[in-house]
């Protein structure tokens, strides 16, 4: 996990030079070759084949379960594509009746997955999609022993970007906030299927956020008034409103933390880099007491409930002052010791 926040962290970096990296003709811009360098280093942290495969084996399983054996599903992480990651599809030469038909490679699961979508989509003429727009629709997959075959060489799909990137900060107060592990199971085959490799995983960011101003002497009290409740999260995160829909109680903060330590995992063995959070220098007000000669800034009122300033107007600090690099590096130390 360690080298996993390293990577993210040398993404935000490589991506976004202090100074434009023109294209030059006939050689390779510098954001060419910073992208290459993260490719190369998640290359290198990525799950083993053979997890990945029983990770893509699991989607599959979930998904078709009469037809775990009609498809030889590999991982081939190295030698496959020309460019950044891709699947293949082809019949399975000699199959038998209760054998595999169809093979699909990729180099790492989430390309297998987004294969057995690729192909139970154009070939069996199935639907799947997250579960307000329409869900998983496979009744028109024919029976074990009768799939349709993918003729001649079969067919490769190259990835054109490398990263597909899923979610953003306020889904997990507008749909996540009550998910119990079967769904994000399911939320977590849906993405891989659809070839998300680059999904945010903020589940659990209280409990450690809790640890860590602990640290800092910011009592529960103030913790309280702090942290908004379940389905207000990503306001209180963002700096909008603190307190409202709290506070949070202690079996919540260890139920999303437990779930974090089960959706990482999954992410991880799919072949997926999950994005975790930073800190933004949303800090409780106690702060101001704490370290009264840090930089923070109280903010205006982005909106307030039933005209109660009590909720409004939160404490920002400032990214230049020491005090806001040292809470940083706290929140990621306990990330690591966390998940």
């Amino acid at each position: 996990m360690r080298a996993l926040f390293l990577l993210l962290l040398h993404l935000s970096i490589l991506l976004h030079p202090s100074s434009p990296s023109p294209v030059l003709a006939g050689k390779k811009s510098r954001g060419t070759d910073a992208v290459e360098q993260i490719l190369r280093r998640e290359e290198s942290l990525r799950a083993p084949p053979s997890v990945q495969l029983a990770a893509a084996q699991g989607v599959l399983r979930r998904l078709l379960p009469r037809h775990t054996s009609s498809f030889l599903l590999k991982v081939v992480p190295k030698g496959l594509c020309e460019s950044f990651s891709c699947f293949r599809i082809g019949s399975v030469v000699n199959s038998s009746l209760n054998g595999p038909e169809i093979m699909i490679e990729g180099s790492t699961a989430v390309e297998v997955s987004s294969g057995l979508h690729w192909y139970l989509k154009y070939w069996c003429g199935a639907h799947i999609s997250w579960d307000k727009t329409g869900g998983v629709q496979v009744d028109t997959v024919p029976s074990p022993g009768s799939l349709p075959r993918v003729e001649g060489q079969g067919v490769k799909v190259e990835r054109p970007v490398p990263w597909n990137y899923y979610q953003n900060v306020v889904t997990s107060s507008y749909s996540f906030a009550w998910w119990d592990w079967k769904r994000w199971e399911k939320e977590i085959d849906w993405m891989a299927l659809q070839g998300v490799n680059l999904p945010l995983a903020f589940n659990g960011q209280e409990a450690i956020w809790k640890k860590v101003f602990k640290d800092f002497d910011v009592g529960n009290e103030d913790l309280g008034n702090f942290f908004g409740g379940p389905a207000f999260l990503a306001w209180a995160r963002m700096g909008n409103l603190h307190g409202w829909g709290g506070p949070l109680s202690q079996n919540w903060l260890d139920q999303q933390l437990n779930l974090q330590k089960l959706i990482l995992p999954r992410m991880i063995e799919l072949g997926m880099t999950p994005v975790l959070p930073a800190f933004s220098g949303n800090v409780p007000a106690i702060f101001r007491k704490i370290f009264p000669t840090a930089n923070i800034t109280r903010l205006s009122n982005w909106n307030t409930v039933n005209g109660d300033p009590r909720w409004c107007c939160t404490y920002l600090l400032d990214p230049s002052d020491p005090l806001f690099i040292e809470a940083g590096r706290a929140f990621i130390k306990q990330q690591i010791k966390g998940f």
